[in-house]
């Protein structure tokens, strides 16, 4: 009677205490920041289930599990919550994320593309964060600041979380197998442009004829992803030239920075350098890379991106830029919330963990400590014994910009160790856009965008990786784009500028 007694009593004790729910009474210190944080569970609470799902530019790594194991110590400790890793390779990841989001499956935390981020808006699949950031990601606040949070914004609520990276963009960047450009004396340093860029390209080709000079960096994505000298304002239907020096919203594919870009791969492409199958690849960028055939791919530049891409590719990196570093809004990843969580406060507080404290976000793009990777005498990291790029079970680093605070993680061998400084420092070296920190809301011409939408995936690849003729395909997509709707988005896109403009003091 008595042990029953005690079990009914432990029940009704379990029952208070999951009621109380995450907006207890109990404070704490966060760990990494050092202020008081408000909504801490109490110690009876129990363990909630988190569903996050990110994107991977490789494969996924074979040892998820065991770094979510590590990952739930602390979180189970911390914000008394147990957390599902879902990775998904980039190329399927827009299509299963939004199947996901459209069904039932449990989803509480997202890694959410600039692309579709007016379509979850106006599906009601995102949840607004103003409230739960206050009370639950006091933490994410004081990282982003302001002038960063002020990028998540959309239709006048907080919808997502900007990362804080590398926010000015290396356009025009090339990443080049090092030890090709020592065999053939090319001093990567020392192209600026697409003309002494073609120059290394002919003399790699000329003596490697059956390399693949240059791809793309993801499937799915031209190489115009990195060589653009506009503003996009998010979807490039309508945009700002020369990287948003002016508020005028114009058609892209009418400007000469387009045609100009499209001639560069033309030529190319006719001068096979691009694979002939380049628009229905399955790899490219780094695994291409890492396969042994490839010279080139495109990517962003920024402090530390050599070694970056070593790690992603197995070989060493030299990179070049021919165009100038842009910063805009792009809001190319961010975080979200879904809709249908059922934990949005729980969600918040794995997000706060994320942003600031550097056991997660370590684990998150380089595994476990002595496992996957060692901690060096200079405080870099590296590499155990007998691992490298091919055997390693866990390696993200090349998604270490997508976690939230890049700036939280260790340094990987190689970099300067105060890359973190010195990439705080190249932000400001960016061009900045003027419309920066305006997100488009295309909810109001969702009909044309949609058919805009097909139009141009239609020509996209083909066009943008030198496979045709650029003036013959731009003259009739452009007349296609103009009947599918595309000077009504660009009016309302102007509309939208213009009053986020007005209420800036933008001019």
């Amino acid at each position: 009677m008595k042990k029953r007694f005690l079990a009914v009593l432990l029940v009704c004790v379990m029952l208070i205490t999951g009621c109380s729910g995450s907006k207890g009474n109990d404070t704490g210190k966060n760990a990494s920041t050092g202020t008081e944080a408000t909504g801490t569970p109490s110690e009876k609470e129990e363990i909630t289930k988190l569903v996050v799902a990110f994107r991977t530019f490789g494969t996924t790594p074979t040892d998820v599990k065991k770094v979510q194991q590590k990952l739930n110590e602390i979180t189970k400790e911390k914000i008394k919550a147990e957390v599902e890793l879902m990775i998904i390779p980039s190329g399927s990841y827009k299509q299963q994320l939004t199947l996901m989001l459209a069904g039932d499956e449990q989803l509480d935390v997202i890694g959410l593309p600039s692309s579709l981020i007016a379509s979850t808006y106006s599906a009601q699949q995102i949840k607004p964060l103003d409230e739960l950031i206050k009370t639950y990601g006091q933490g994410i606040q004081e990282t982003l600041g302001d002038t960063l949070l002020r990028c998540g914004y959309f239709a006048g609520n907080l919808y997502m979380l900007p990362i804080r990276a590398d926010t000015a963009n290396g356009m025009g960047g090339f990443m080049l197998r090092k030890d090709i450009c020592e065999k053939y004396n090319i001093d990567a340093s020392s192209i600026d442009s697409y003309e002494k860029l073609t120059e290394a390209f002919e003399t790699v080709h000329k003596n490697e004829p059956d390399m693949t000079i240059v791809a793309p960096y993801s499937v799915g994505y031209s190489p115009l992803q990195f060589n653009v000298t506009w503003d996009k304002l998010g979807d490039n239907f309508g945009v700002l030239e020369q990287g948003g020096q002016n508020l005028k919203v114009v058609n892209l594919f009418e400007t000469q920075e387009y045609k100009d870009y499209l001639n560069v791969f033309r030529n190319w492409y006719q001068k096979v350098y691009i694979s002939n199958d380049v628009t229905n690849a399955t790899e490219a960028g780094a695994p291409l890379m890492k396969a042994g055939n490839l010279f080139a791919y495109t990517q962003a530049t920024k402090p530390g991106i050599e070694v970056q891409e070593k790690n992603s590719s197995g070989y060493d990196i030299v990179s070049c830029q021919v165009l100038p570093a842009l910063t805009v809004t792009g809001n190319n990843w961010s975080w979200a919330i879904p809709e249908n969580t059922k934990t949005p406060e729980k969600a918040m507080e794995f997000l706060n963990l994320m942003y600031t404290d550097p056991d997660v976000i370590n684990l998150l793009a380089y595994g476990i400590e002595g496992e996957h990777y060692v901690v060096q005498s200079d405080g870099t990291i590296n590499y155990p014994e007998g691992v490298d790029s091919s055997n390693s079970g866990y390696n993200m680093g090349n998604m270490v910009w997508s976690f939230g605070n890049e700036f939280n993680a260790y340094v990987w061998n190689g970099n300067d160790p105060e890359v973190w400084k010195k990439t705080d420092e190249w932000n400001k070296t960016g061009v900045i856009s003027k419309a920066y920190g305006f997100t488009y809301d295309n909810t109001p011409v969702s009909n044309e965008l949609a058919a805009v939408q097909n139009v141009y995936d239609q020509h996209r690849m083909s066009l943008e990786c030198g496979v045709v003729d650029p003036e013959s395909t731009l003259k009739e997509m452009n007349k296609k784009l103009y009947d599918a709707g595309l000077q009504t988005i660009i009016d309302e896109k102007q509309k939208q500028l213009d009053e986020w403009a007005k209420q800036n003091n933008v001019k």
